[in-house]
């Protein structure tokens, strides 16, 4: 009878064992890109992001008064490198995207120039992300000029989803240009805690779904706040069993390419 028992009951460790560690091994990986858009102005918070021993993805303004600047601290720092890509806006201000940019009174000759402008400036890159841009994203004609040189680069697009009528992943598949989009902005100036939270709900979302990307600033759209959220929230991601990636990382998992 007790040779019976025991036996039952190491039938039933054995089983738990097992689902333990069946569980284990089907659990999901996760990861975290965090991009942080606007370096190329040194504007609030380049210092604090650039000490931070995270990887993080800088999407560097091309044609902007410190771009030099910035790609260079970029590169000493040992982050990666994203275009900035400034576009025209369906709301904004024509000035607000700058001298220079993609706009839709272009052909598509001048808009493949600056795009190639805009990889010689940032001659790091591993991809491009737009600014602003709702007006460029939803015209499917102006961005397959702009993915026309993403495709001969080589490089990752990554939608920052300015509009809910974005043409960038059909334009991507389109062109063969590998895509990611953005899940969340994580900003909220001046309120550190609220930043923590929405890099925590980042992490939440790549947990559900294997990754996410998240998008920052530095400037006064982020800046300081979000660079000392981003040390907080590091530890709290790790617990989660999210590892934080650049975004050439993330492309690797993704779409199987660096």
């Amino acid at each position: 009878m007790r040779k019976q028992i025991f036996t039952y009951i190491f039938t039933i460790v054995v089983s738990l064992t097992a689902i333990s560690m069946s569980y284990a091994q089907t659990e999901k990986e996760a990861y975290l890109a965090i991009i942080i858009d606007d370096f190329g102005y040194d504007g609030e918070g380049t210092k604090e992001m650039l000490a931070l021993d995270i990887p993080l993805t800088a999407a560097i303004m091309p044609f902007s008064e410190c771009t030099e600047k910035n790609c260079k601290e970029v590169f000493d720092a040992g982050m990666e490198a994203i275009i900035h890509l400034p576009m025209e806006s369906k709301t904004g201000k024509r000035s607000w995207v700058g001298t220079k940019g993609v706009f839709t009174d272009m052909t598509a000759d001048e808009i493949k120039q600056v795009t190639e402008d805009a990889f010689a400036a940032v001659n790091t890159a591993v991809g491009v992300n737009n600014h602003m841009g709702s007006a460029i994203m939803e015209n499917r004609e102006k961005l397959e000029a702009v993915m026309d040189v993403v495709a001969e680069k080589n490089a990752v697009f990554i939608d920052s989803l300015t509009t809910g009528k974005s043409t960038g992943k059909a334009v991507a598949e389109e062109k063969g240009v590998s895509f990611l989009e953005r899940n969340m902005f994580i900003d909220c100036p001046g309120n550190t805690e609220q930043v923590v939270k929405n890099i925590i709900s980042s992490a939440e979302i790549a947990k559900k779904n294997g990754y996410a990307v998240a998008i920052g600033h530095v400037g006064p759209a982020g800046g300081i706040t979000t660079a000392e959220a981003i040390k907080r929230a590091v530890p709290k991601i790790e617990k989660m069993g999210v590892k934080l990636v650049t975004v050439s990382e993330l492309n690797e998992y993704v779409n199987g390419q660096q």
